[in-house]
C-alpha cells in the first residue's frame, strides 16, 4: 500500500517520464526534419541547372545522385532524336534515373526542359538539356594584352569642389551615379576626359546636358557646373576612360573566335563590369613573375605590344564569364593539329588535370588537382583546383594574377579555365567550366 505522499511522488515520477519521453521524441523529430531538409538541399545543389550535350557524341554521364528521377517531354526528345540508357516511357514523358551511369546521345541540335523529382514524386529542380553542335577548340595559354575602349566615360563617383575659402559644392551629387557612362555633352559626343572638360569650359556657368547610359537606358541629366578656386568650371565627377591589362588567352575555335580570362574585365575602383564599345587583343611579354604568398597574391609582370601592326584580334564582348572576340593574326588562328574536344561539366572528374600558361618566353603545361566540383554553378567558380606542380610552385607560388584564363585540361579534353586565386592559400583557386565560355 502506498501512502498519500508516496502516491503523489509516484504520480510526479510518471509525469516526469512522460515529459522526458516527449522531449526525446521532439528532439528526434527535429533531427529527422533537419537531416531531411539538409539532404534535400544537398541533393538539389548537386543537380546542374543545365546539361550540355554535343550532337552525335555519346556522353557517359554519372551524377551519382540517388533517389532522383528526370522527366522530359517525349515529343521534345523525339525531335532531337535523343537516346538515353535505362529510360522508360510513361505516358507522354520519358523518365530516367540520375543515380547511376547513363549513356546519352542526340542526333539533332535543340533544347529540352526537364524536371527532377526525388523518389519520382517530390519536385526538386528544373533542368535544361541543351544539345549543341560538337565543338573543337585549340587551347592556347599565351599571355596577351587587353585594351578595352569603354562605351563612354565611366563615372567612378562624385565629389566636392572648393569654390572659395571654406566653401565647397557638389553639383553632381544625387544626379550622376557610380557606373553611369557619359557619352555626350550638350549633344556632342565625348570620348576622353579632355573632351568632357573642354565642353564644360566652353559652356561656362550655364547648365550642361549630359547624355548618360545607365543600365540599359539612355537618359539626359542637367547639371550646373561651378567655378572652382583655380578658375575652371567643374561638375564634380570622377571619370575613367579606357582600360588595359594582361591576361591569358584560353582557346580559339574552328571559326577563329576566341575566349579569354574566364571572368569579365571590371573597373578596379567600382568593381563593376566595364561596358564595352570595342577593344583589341595584343601580344604580351612576361618580364618576371612576382611570386605569390598566402595573404598576398602574386602577378605576371610584363609589357604589351600595342599598335595596329601588332593587333591579334578584336574584342567583341565583355561578360561576367570572360571576354570573347575574333582572332585575325594568322599565328594565333585555329590549328587542327593543336586542337582537342570540349569537355562539358559532366566530363569533369576530381583528380589530376593540367593547365597551360606562360610564365616566361613560352607556354608550358603544369599539373593541378581538381578538388571540388559544383555542377549547379552558373558563375566562374564551378571547380576548385590545387596547384601541385613543383615547377609552378617554385616559379609562382601557385596561381597569380594574369593567369586568369589559363586553359584546364583533363583526359585529352579542354574542360575549363582558371579564374581566381584564393588569397588565404595561393596554391588554390577557382576555375570555370569551358561550356560557360563557348
Amino acid at each position: 500500500m502506498y501512502t498519500g505522499h508516496e502516491r503523489q511522488s509516484y504520480r510526479m515520477t510518471q509525469r516526469q517520464r512522460w515529459m522526458y519521453r516527449s522531449c526525446l521524441l521532439g528532439v528526434l523529430f527535429a533531427v529527422i526534419a533537419f537531416t531531411a531538409v539538409y539532404w534535400y538541399f544537398n541533393i538539389k545543389s548537386r543537380i546542374p541547372n543545365e546539361l550540355v550535350l554535343f550532337q552525335d557524341r555519346i556522353e557517359n554521364i554519372d551524377f551519382g545522385i540517388p533517389f532522383t528521377q528526370v522527366r522530359v517531354d517525349q515529343a521534345e526528345a523525339e525531335v532531337a532524336q535523343v537516346s538515353i540508357d535505362h529510360s522508360r516511357k510513361v505516358g507522354k514523358q520519358i523518365q530516367f534515373s540520375m543515380a547511376g551511369p547513363l549513356a546519352v546521345s542526340a542526333q539533332k541540335c535543340g533544347s529540352m526542359q526537364g524536371e527532377v523529382r526525388l523518389f519520382g514524386v517530390i519536385p526538386c529542380k528544373k533542368i535544361t538539356i541543351d544539345i549543341r553542335k560538337e565543338a573543337k577548340v585549340m587551347p592556347v595559354g599565351n599571355a596577351v594584352g587587353l585594351y578595352i575602349h569603354s562605351d563612354g566615360l565611366m563615372v567612378l563617383g562624385t565629389g566636392k569642389i572648393p569654390v572659395s575659402k571654406g566653401n565647397e559644392k557638389m553639383p553632381s551629387y544625387n544626379k550622376l551615379q557610380t557606373g553611369d557612362y557619359i557619352y555626350e555633352v550638350n549633344g556632342q559626343p565625348v570620348v576622353t576626359i579632355q573632351d568632357v572638360s573642354k565642353a564644360i569650359q566652353m559652356n561656362g556657368a550655364g547648365k550642361v546636358i549630359l547624355g548618360v547610359k545607365r543600365d540599359s537606358a539612355k537618359i539626359k541629366i542637367k547639371i550646373s557646373p561651378v567655378q572652382a578656386q583655380n578658375g575652371t568650371y567643374q561638375i564634380g565627377a570622377w571619370l575613367r576612360e579606357d582600360t588595359e591589362g594582361i591576361g591569358t588567352l584560353t582557346f580559339v575555335t574552328e571559326e577563329n573566335e576566341f575566349a579569354a580570362l574566364g571572368h569579365g574585365i571590371t573597373d578596379a575602383d567600382t568593381e563593376l563590369l566595364i561596358r564595352l564599345q570595342n577593344g583589341g587583343l595584343y601580344p604580351a611579354g612576361i618580364d618576371h613573375v612576382v611570386k605569390g604568398k598566402n595573404g598576398t597574391p602574386g602577378q605576371l609582370a610584363g609589357f604589351v605590344q600595342l599598335g595596329t601592326e601588332n593587333k591579334l584580334g578584336d574584342i567583341r564582348n565583355n561578360t561576367s564569364l570572360g571576354i570573347t572576340g575574333v582572332i585575325s593574326n594568322e599565328q594565333y588562328q585555329f590549328r587542327e593539329d593543336k586542337s582537342c574536344a570540349v569537355g562539358c561539366k559532366q566530363d569533369v572528374k576530381k583528380g589530376k588535370a593540367s593547365i597551360l600558361c606562360q610564365l616566361g618566353d613560352k607556354v608550358q603545361e603544369y599539373e593541378v588537382e581538381i578538388e571540388k566540383i559544383n555542377l549547379s554553378s552558373e558563375d566562374n567558380k564551378g571547380m576548385e583546383i590545387h596547384v601541385t606542380d613543383p615547377e609552378l610552385l617554385k616559379k609562382a607560388g601557385g596561381i597569380v594574377q594574369g593567369m586568369s584564363g589559363a586553359p584546364l585540361l583533363q583526359d585529352g579534353k579542354c574542360i575549363g579555365a582558371v579564374t581566381h586565386v584564393f588569397v588565404r592559400d595561393v596554391t588554390r583557386g577557382y576555375a570555370t567550366f569551358l561550356e560557360n565560355m563557348l
